[in-house]
């Protein structure tokens, strides 16, 4: 008798226990991101570190053809040229991305590209101009080779940052131009030896090894010695650390954030800490820091919309 009290005691225990805990998981606020592609694995892992220190919120990414209506934090950047079109919506940056052009390891061009590299000019010439192959033939036998341009169509093609970069729209872009997200520029250029694209970071580094991805090969610019010679090294810490110190006129480089609703708490509370304690992540996913004047900058507006939340 007493061990069947015993176990009915236990299995009541267990199903309170089960019980607080269901309610406990249906009580956690929930944040609703909209997202893009590329931005996603920082912002998943922003999101998974701040849950852990924020036991009662869930961080969920808003699912196929959601509005930034739809969600409590939307990503904006160059990249997709959302806009903030509410009295009450704001914007922080909450890190920035580069862009350097790229193209096929073995591309006949290469050596050519290496000693004629990109200045302003060259690059202008080589993908918004019709170019004149004949500057990147090798002269000494006359060999002619073909150039291929890969540039992305949709509103989350990097497209129009490098091209408003450089004074030109995305459509001035020559080539061939391919739909859906720029992860498939280097899935193109890494089968086709001629391609040539410009792409951000996180695309074009392997983001485990810090190296370049297999068949790629950063095109040379026209640049300071000490510059260049870190590009050359190919790795992708050694170039955000550059790109965070020095203002390179040849490389784009982009803020990328979120609009939210000021009032809006639990937003605020999660983009304080992205500012505050989040910044640690960026380089590891391939993105640069805030700079430091518009982090503080972010950061008071933020806590003082807090303030202003709590009364």
């Amino acid at each position: 008798m007493k061990r069947f009290r015993f176990i009915r005691l236990s299995l009541v225990v267990a199903v309170l226990f089960s019980t607080n805990a269901i309610a406990q998981q249906n009580s956690r606020e929930v944040i609703y991101i909209k997202s893009a592609r590329f931005a996603t694995p920082l912002i998943e892992k922003w999101a998974s570190e701040y849950e852990k220190v924020n036991s009662q919120i869930e961080i969920k990414f808003a699912e196929g053809q959601s509005t930034g209506e739809d969600a409590d934090l939307s990503v904006i950047s160059s990249v997709n040229g959302e806009r903030v079109e509410n009295v009450n919506q704001s914007v922080s940056y909450t890190g920035r991305y580069a862009l350097l052009p790229v193209t096929n390891a073995d591309n006949p061009l290469l050596n050519e590209l290496n000693r004629k590299r990109l200045n302003g000019k060259r690059l202008e010439n080589l993908f918004f101009d019709k170019d004149n192959l004949d500057e990147y033939s090798d002269s000494s036998d006359k060999q002619k080779y073909d150039i291929t341009i890969y540039s992305g169509t949709n509103s989350n093609s990097f497209a129009g940052t490098f091209a408003s970069h450089f004074g030109y729209s995305a459509a001035d872009i020559r080539g061939r131009k391919i739909s859906g997200d720029d992860i498939f520029l280097i899935n193109a250029i890494q089968k086709d030896n001629s391609g040539v694209t410009f792409n951000n970071l996180s695309y074009i580094f392997d983001i485990d090894t810090r190296g370049l991805k297999n068949g790629l090969a950063l095109i040379p610019l026209d640049i300071k010695k000490e510059q260049r010679e870190i590009l050359q090294e190919a790795d992708i810490d050694k170039t955000i650390a550059l790109l965070e110190n020095e203002r390179i006129s040849l490389i784009p480089v982009e803020n990328i954030g979120f609009v939210y609703q000021e009032n809006n708490i639990p937003a605020k509370r999660f983009l304080k800490w992205i500012l505050s304690e989040g910044q640690k992540y960026n380089q590891e996913y391939g993105f640069l820091k805030v700079e430091e004047a518009t982090l503080s900058a972010q950061l008071k507006k933020i806590e003082d919309l807090l303030l202003t939340s709590s009364f």
